[in-house]
């Protein structure tokens, strides 16, 4: 008699029939989101990236050539406006239109600043500006921007990624985020700093594998049936590795603090990374949460 049970490590017929067909048709779809959510999530994101970008237009105003007076008083401009709208983030009562409205608002101003953070970054790689603004860095800070304006435009389509795919998208960025928070601290610790320096380095290296790593998996499963283990696996690596370079940053802003090493990093700037570490790990638990509850509805 013919054996009608699978053979393990072979496809069922049923699979065998399915292989011509699309592997996105089996993708999850989006899923919407809670007012409750919508809310808190919106609060946290506009509190946390506001201050960002303010900080954006501070470190860039700091960066330029003395001589470059309209491109400091417009970051200035920028940020004596995400001051303000910070402000406000601050003073929003749980209300969804209300802060539906306010997320359009970031929008608006944040997309502006993208559009002078990309502007710039042609002039200063065609040599028309001049200063202290590494091209990457400023390349960095823009798909920071990009990211904020991303995010609310979802949060105000009343939408959520799916679970695989936003742990995927959100460990893509934020692993290169890590990996070149590490090698910017190299590049402006004192080289006499050989230890720091190495270690610093080192962790732009450990991301890199991190992010290829991720990039990999995007390559293989983005918008496809979910596959949980290996997405959990996934987001738990980037965590242990976002708990270790927020350590490291947390000790570093301490020395740099108590001035007993010898950089060119501002007290600022390195907290500066050091709540985008902590940001990451944020992202990632509640990543987890959302992981956890989605498995268990699915058994």
């Amino acid at each position: 008699m013919q054996n009608q049970h699978p053979i393990p490590g072979h496809v069922t017929r049923e699979q065998f029939n399915q292989m011509l067909l699309p592997p996105e048709l089996s993708g999850a779809k989006p899923e919407s989101i809670s007012d409750q959510l919508f809310i808190e999530r919106s609060l946290t994101e506009n509190r946390f990236w506001l201050r960002i970008m303010k900080e954006h237009a501070l470190f860039l105003g700091e960066g330029f050539n003395r001589k470059d007076k309209q491109l400091i008083q417009q970051t200035d401009r920028f940020y004596s406006y995400f001051e303000q709208q910070e402000k406000k983030a601050y003073q929003l009562i749980n209300n969804v239109e209300l802060i539906k409205k306010f997320n359009e608002e970031s929008i608006e101003l944040v997309q502006g600043f993208r559009n002078f953070k990309r502007n710039l970054l042609i002039l200063i790689i065609n040599c028309k500006v001049s200063g202290f603004n590494f091209p990457l860095l400023v390349d960095h800070i823009a798909r920071e921007a990009e990211y904020f304006i991303r995010t609310l435009k979802k949060f105000n389509k009343g939408i959520l990624e799916p679970i695989q795919d936003a742990i995927i998208n959100e460990n893509v960025f934020w692993l290169r985020i890590m990996m070149e928070h590490s090698r910017f601290i190299g590049s402006l610790l004192d080289q006499s700093e050989r230890n720091l320096v190495k270690t610093a380095l080192k962790f732009g290296d450990d991301f890199e594998t991190l992010l290829n790593q991720a990039r990999d998996v995007e390559s293989m499963l983005s918008h496809k049936k979910p596959t949980y283990p290996i997405i959990g696996k996934l987001n738990k690596d980037s965590e242990n590795a976002a708990t270790e370079i927020q350590a490291f940053k947390k000790a570093g802003l301490e020395l740099i603090q108590s001035c007993q090493i010898r950089s060119v990093i501002n007290p600022l700037l390195a907290d500066h990374v050091l709540r985008e570490a902590g940001h990451f790990l944020y992202m990632i638990k509640m990543l987890e949460e959302r992981l956890e509850a989605k498995s268990k509805s699915d058994r």
